[in-house]
């Protein structure tokens, strides 16, 4: 009775309001309107999709952006190689991640979610009939859950995360979540703090931890970087680099200071700063504050006179950046949540951040293996590189305790097909 009343509420009072206020955002938000706009035509893409393949099982995982995706390559390659038949069907809630996204070979089809109207969601369903669906990391959507119940579809949860300061645990939200958590069939989480904190929601029973998949990711781009160069080898090869990932304008207004003080101390240290959102507006305003700093942009790598920051202004190049670095910032720390501290990590190097970092396990794996730093304002930037800098014992050091982090929590991949291959099989 009560998932009923909850359905109904959602669906009869909720979803209006919250679509009338997306209709209105439409006009004046450029990334709303692409997620809008490119749902268009997705059904005849669907029917087509399954019209080519009408017996193939298939599996759907729901991504919430890019990064959620990139986490899970290493899961969907190995199911697949477990399974050459099996179709797998890759969601994107957000533009950001379903245009930025290249051909994979273990995916079959990459779209965009269905909208959250409940009858968009039961057309989905009917049309690509998945065998099971799962979810990465925490983009959990009610009718999602509650239609794929409706057609005894299993539901997984992988990469699972949940930490004690969230929102899904406020008594306010409690009770409201534990009424969309109950329908999951399984929660794979990635350690043993989120499975005592998605106890509070959901039978112990259809909980286990397994760890991260992004681990293993990890590991596969460094390999792949090697394979790469971005940067012209002539130019950092005599270089001391420190590189400044995802960041956002409250990362720089502490990184640029930082950048100009030790620039003028230390002739061959050499930045590189990697915007999360690279719009021409913000790398201007980078420019603008680097100032009296000469700045280069990657696009005019070819023009380079020994600039001391280079502004990277593609999106993509990230991981394979930090395999050059003597140091790395990820960003995101001084502004809502920290980005993905293992892609610098995995280079044996230091890695800092900012104060907001609760969201990220590994972070906290890193400050308490003495791999990562947390930074509160540009002096403590000044101070770590230039200790890092004049002491390469210490920051080689660091770096393998940062390594170390990923070494020992390395291995979810295969943990998460095991638990997937039992339903495909039944």
């Amino acid at each position: 009775m009560v998932s009923i009343l909850m359905i109904l509420f959602y669906n009869v009072f909720f979803l209006p309001l919250f679509y009338l206020l997306l209709i209105l955002v439409v006009p004046f938000n450029k990334k709303i309107r692409k997620g809008v706009l490119g749902r268009i035509g997705m059904w005849n893409k669907l029917r087509l999709f399954r019209r080519q393949y009408p017996d193939q099982q298939v599996v759907v995982l729901h991504c919430a952006s890019m990064g959620e995706f990139e986490h899970t390559k290493p899961f969907l390659r190995e199911l697949k190689s477990a399974h050459p038949d099996l179709k797998i069907v890759v969601l994107f809630f957000s533009p950001s991640g379903f245009e930025n996204v290249k051909d994979f070979s273990a995916v079959d089809l990459f779209t965009y979610s269905p909208h959250e109207c409940i009858i968009s969601v039961w057309r989905f369903l009917k049309i690509i009939r998945p065998t099971v669906w799962i979810i990465a990391k925490h983009d959990v959507w009610p009718n999602q859950v509650w239609m794929t119940d409706w057609f005894h579809i299993p539901l997984l949860l992988i990469n699972a995360s949940l930490h004690r300061q969230s929102s899904r645990l406020f008594w306010i939200n409690r009770g409201f979540h534990r009424e969309i958590y109950r329908y999951f069939t399984r929660i794979l989480t990635i350690s043993h703090s989120d499975e005592i904190n998605f106890s509070q929601l959901v039978d112990e029973k259809k909980l286990v931890v397994v760890g991260d998949t992004k681990y293993d990711q990890v590991l596969f781009r460094r390999d792949e970087s090697k394979k790469l160069e971005i940067i012209p080898r002539e130019i950092f090869t005599s270089r001391w680099i420190f590189i400044a990932g995802s960041t956002w304008p409250e990362d720089q207004f502490h990184l640029l200071p930082a950048f100009k003080t030790l620039a003028k101390t230390y002739k061959d240290l050499l930045f590189i700063i990697c915007p999360h959102e690279p719009t021409d507006a913000h790398l201007e305003e980078i420019i603008e504050f680097s100032s009296p700093e000469k700045v280069i942009k990657l696009s005019e790598i070819q023009n380079y006179n020994d600039e001391k920051l280079i502004l990277i202004d593609r999106i993509g190049v990230l991981a394979n950046l930090y395999s050059i670095a003597k140091v790395a910032y990820v960003g995101g720390s001084f502004r809502q949540n920290i980005h993905n501290v293992l892609e610098a990590a995995v280079y044996e190097i230091p890695v800092l951040f900012g104060p907001v970092n609760q969201n990220s396990y590994e972070a906290q794996l890193l400050k308490t293996q003495r791999g990562g730093w947390e930074v509160r304002q540009s002096q403590d930037i000044i101070t770590l590189i230039e200790k890092f800098y004049l002491n390469d014992v210490y920051r080689r050091e660091t770096g393998i305790k940062a390594y170390r982090v990923v070494m020992e929590n390395c291995g979810a991949t295969a943990r998460s097909v095991e638990i997937i291959q039992k339903y495909l099989e039944e």
